[in-house]
């Protein structure tokens, strides 16, 4: 299954760019369940997002997805998302896409699932996410967390 995979608030942002993560939060709980989710997993980020981490995340394939010339050879490096994409769904193999705004947005169309962790509140930050309403996306699950609620959206 293709899914994107984000945290954001109550307005959709998802990014501020001067805190240490790229998050305008830090909220453990969130952070655990992305990494139980996607752990043995194909991840795919954009190369803002990833310079935003800085380095590849543990015990998982990293593809990079960059319009400009990109080398490190911890991660893949490709040039065309909608390829990938397509490969992840010939082959039958989970790929989750992992941000930044412009490479969800261009995913929107071409995904089965949203994933979507709703962190509490209005925060401070420049990045948000897609409007997503036009794609078909129907709220199959809600999952309340201690401190967010997991949203599984599925084209209808």
């Amino acid at each position: 299954m293709i899914s994107i995979i984000v945290a954001t608030d109550d307005n959709l942002l998802i990014g501020k760019k001067d805190s240490a993560n790229g998050m305008p939060w830090n909220v453990p709980e969130d952070s655990k369940h992305f990494k139980e989710t996607t752990v043995g997993k194909t991840i795919l980020m954009g190369l803002t997002t990833y310079q935003a981490i800085g380095r590849p995340l543990p015990n998982r394939k990293t593809i990079v997805v960059s319009f400009d010339k990109f080398e490190d050879e911890r991660v893949e490096v490709r040039y065309d998302l909608k390829e990938v994409i397509q490969e992840y769904r010939e082959k039958g193999e989970d790929l989750y896409i992992s941000g930044g705004a412009s490479i969800y947005q261009q995913s929107l169309p071409l995904v089965d699932q949203l994933l979507i962790s709703r962190i509490p509140g209005t925060h401070t930050g420049e990045t948000y996410f897609p409007d997503f309403s036009e794609y078909g996306f129907q709220l199959v699950e809600e999952k309340p967390f201690q401190t967010f609620t997991l949203q599984v959206y599925r084209k209808g």
